[in-house]
């Protein structure tokens, strides 16, 4: 199903449990200041070629969790610029690996343009992140190599893996402006697999409590675009696997990405509220909804900036353990206690 119709100007507005194939946004049109070029006989490509290079973001950002290690990973462009990273916590010492790099226009770039199948890769001295969607956008497959911020190496062979009948969020909303968002997350993966630092092995499987998180976008963004968001996935002290997902302040639309999942089983949230004690990345955040009470200690955090023209950008993500309570549309209670997850603050122009 193609996200915008063949005649359509606008792409629809709705959720589904699963990744769609086909979510091409980058057909909707937009209000910019070359759009009026769309009317004109010969100048149409160029508008849509323009539009779609150059308005169009995109990425992939996935997590994992083991006992003793959480890492994170993207492959993004915003056309003008590329973006790809790899952070690793050791658990519990706070201990942060990372290399970050960014890279004109889509140079060592490969986006698919969707979730549910294809590739990803970004490429450039010093880092290599490549994701294989598989299984309909159900599983998928990491590689990274990476030379580590101040010596090192990183090497990391992930497996994402998802049940038959845990439901997935996709989704399309408006943005302020005529703009669009479609997103593809799901908060409750089970992770196999090695992360090697400097020799050392770091294991993720059942054993040692392998979860993970996928936040797949692409969107017709706002030039300044401002939001918190919280992604975690863990164990309750009741055995089922949570998963959160939430974006504080969320878009005024008909459908939202809140979501709390329960053993692959997803329920709405709304009424989020994303709070932080201070603007030191040290400071505790508090993160509330109609069935979520939990506060998060940082436990490290990772910061990127950029002032360039076209892109000024200020992203911090904070890895924090995660404590508090999720009730379920059933009433049953699920506790959480030092789960571990990551809350991004993230205010960028571009």
């Amino acid at each position: 199903m193609d996200l915008v119709g063949q005649h359509a100007r606008a792409p629809q507005v709705a959720s589904w449990d699963h990744p769609l194939a086909h979510p091409n946004i980058e057909d909707a049109r937009i209000v910019h200041k070359l759009a009026p070029l769309a009317r004109v006989p010969g100048l149409s490509r160029f508008e849509s070629a323009y539009r779609q290079r150059f308005r169009l973001k995109s990425w992939q950002y996935m997590t994992a969790t083991s006992d003793d290690m959480f890492i994170a990973f993207v492959v993004g462009t915003a056309g003008f610029a590329s973006n790809g990273f790899v952070y690793a916590v050791e658990l519990p010492s706070g201990a942060v690996h990372k290399r970050f790099a960014i890279t004109p226009l889509s140079v060592g770039t490969r986006l698919a343009p969707s979730s549910a199948a294809g590739e990803h890769r970004f490429a450039t001295r010093g880092l290599s992140v490549a994701v294989d969607n598989r299984d309909a956008g159900r599983g998928f497959g990491a590689r990274i190599e990476a030379q580590l911020e101040g010596g090192g190496r990183l090497a990391a062979a992930l497996t994402y893996a998802s049940a038959p009948r845990d439901e997935h969020l996709s989704l399309c909303v408006p943005l302020p402006g005529g703009r669009w968002n479609y997103t593809h997350k799901f908060a409750a993966f089970t992770v196999a697999g090695e992360v090697h630092v400097d020799g050392r092995r770091f294991v993720f499987g059942p054993s040692t409590h392998g979860h993970g998180t996928l936040d797949f976008t692409k969107m017709y963004a706002l030039r300044h675009a401002v939001w918190r968001w919280v992604s975690v996935c863990a164990r309750s002290t009741r055995g089922a696997v949570i998963g959160l997902n939430l974006v504080d302040p969320t878009p005024d639309a008909p459908v939202s990405e809140n979501a709390v999942w329960i053993d692959g089983v997803r329920e709405p949230l709304a009424g989020v509220h994303l709070d932080v004690a201070g603007d030191d990345a040290r400071s505790p955040w508090r993160v509330t909804a109609n069935a979520v009470d939990v506060g998060m200690q940082p436990i490290a955090h990772v910061e990127q900036q950029l002032d360039i023209p076209l892109l000024r950008h200020k992203l911090r993500h904070v890895v924090g353990r995660f404590s508090g309570h999720v009730r379920t549309s059933g009433g049953q209670i699920h506790d959480l206690v030092d789960a571990v997850g990551i809350a991004e603050d993230w205010d960028t122009w571009w």
